[in-house]
């Protein structure tokens, strides 16, 4: 019968998916544990441990080596071969490094407008 170990465990099944990419890709199996139960309703995370990273018993310590790596963000070197600069982030069009973020107009107008609809379609009680 084969043992599973959690060797790490995360408040997120996204963080325990990018775990789970990196210690498959280094050839490491990975099961996540406690996945749907927190996509379902994410106060359980503390109370099921967090969303549980698990190896086969004989692959802990490569494992725990991998993450380890992993957690200290020494992987981000293997991307900057692959994407020149991936700290800077620029303009796709004309490359300028000066831009922000803004949520479009019309998402807001039709965010309002939503609201708006709800408030009558179910107006508040006194």
């Amino acid at each position: 019968m084969r043992k599973f170990v959690t060797v790490a465990s995360f408040d997120s099944p996204i963080e325990a998916h990018l775990a789970k990419g990196r210690l498959e890709n280094e050839g490491v199996p990975v099961f996540i544990a406690h996945e749907n139960h927190v996509w379902a309703n994410w106060v359980f995370s503390q109370a099921l441990g967090g969303v549980k990273v698990q190896v086969l018993e004989k692959n802990v310590e490569a494992a725990r080596k991998v993450l380890r790596k992993h957690l200290k963000g020494e992987y981000e070197l293997d991307l900057s071969s692959e994407f020149n600069d991936i700290k800077n982030n620029c303009c796709p069009k004309c490359g300028s490094v000066k831009f922000k973020s803004r949520i479009p107009v019309l998402s807001l107008v039709l965010a309002f407008v939503t609201l708006g609809l709800f408030a009558v379609i179910y107006p508040p009680s006194k």
